[in-house]
């Protein structure tokens, strides 16, 4: 039960790239079924300016992650050892992973195609990693601490933790420290979630990623 509720957390942000991409990019969402015909009595939905827009689903940067892959040294293979081969073979996008072999050790990945969440237990808190093929723009009126380093990179607070969202090779990421207790400095300020985002770097490319970057399987 317990990690059942983290996962749900966890792919929070996730979850709401692919509900949002069906409900909020265009106003007529709701208004047609699979046919494109009218639905009876439905209203147009009209986003409000705190609402999340979603932009179209982008191309992966698949020469971009080559470059990584190659750059990381394929370090990323060795720190996924742990990880569901089934699960990463599922992923269409390139999986990063920070390079800490502790973080990985007792990791969990969960797959569905276009985005993936990875979760791990660390003292005290718990570290979760997610990739998507969505940018998401936050709303207008909860403005975010932009940072330099990494494209579009966002620091949030959230309610028991920090989460960062950053994009590279075309791809959505995040990287999130939720810590168990309140004075836990790891989640007081953004420093150790910056950290974590730093050190996030090691590519790893399931047989269709390969593939599709023109690896070969």
């Amino acid at each position: 039960m317990r990690h059942g509720k983290w996962l749900a957390a966890a792919g929070a942000v996730v979850a709401t790239l692919v509900a949002g991409a069906a409900f909020i990019s265009t106003g007529k969402a709701q208004t047609r079924d699979a046919t494109g015909a009218p639905i009876p009595g439905a209203a147009a939905v009209r986003p409000n300016a705190a609402a999340l827009v979603v932009r179209p689903r982008g191309r992966v940067d698949w020469q971009g992650a080559v470059g990584g892959l190659r750059q990381s040294a394929n370090v990323g293979e060795s720190l996924a050892t742990n990880l569901n081969r089934e699960q990463v073979d599922m992923t269409a996008v390139p999986i990063l992973l920070p390079q800490d072999a502790k973080l990985t050790a007792g990791a969990r990945i969960y797959s569905f195609g276009d985005y993936y969440t990875i979760t791990s237990n660390t003292a005290g808190g718990r570290v979760s990693l997610s990739g998507a093929t969505t940018t998401v723009p936050m709303p207008a009126s909860k403005p975010l601490k932009i940072q330099t380093g990494p494209e579009m990179l966002t620091i949030q607070r959230t309610v028991d933790g920090q989460l960062a969202s950053f994009v590279r090779y075309g791809v959505l990421y995040t990287v999130e420290i939720r810590c168990d207790a309140a004075g836990d400095p790891r989640c007081a300020d953004d420093n150790y979630v910056l950290g974590l985002v730093g050190k996030t770097t090691a590519v790893v490319m399931s047989k269709a990623a390969r593939e599709a970057a023109g690896l070969g399987g």
